[in-house]
């Protein structure tokens, strides 16, 4: 894990919970997580994004479809994928998106 200068801290923040609706399991993040399941989680279901833009991946460690996650609620999978067409109903890994 990398540490973050102190300048960017406080510029991410992001929720996320086991189930829909914001319900089960929950558990914040200021920085990417490759593995929601090295922290106990099954899956992430729901998310609200405090700060920052982020994006989240189907797999651990960053690989499958990509949603980018922007401030707001997004209690169920249709919220982060839209129409899209690629229907998947869990997360497994997110990290923030940083800019110059």
């Amino acid at each position: 894990m990398t540490s973050e200068p102190m300048d960017t801290l406080g510029q991410f923040k992001i929720t996320v919970w086991e189930e829909e609706s914001f319900q089960g399991k929950r558990c914040e993040f200021l920085m990417e997580c490759p593995s929601i399941m090295e922290r106990g989680f099954r899956k992430i279901r729901s998310i609200k994004v405090e700060s920052g833009p982020w994006v989240g991946f189907e797999y651990p460690e960053y690989q499958g479809q990509q949603f980018i996650l922007e401030k707001g609620d997004y209690p169920r999978w249709e919220a982060w994928s839209g129409n899209s067409g690629y229907r998947t109903e869990h997360l497994l890994s997110f990290r923030p998106i940083k800019c110059a």
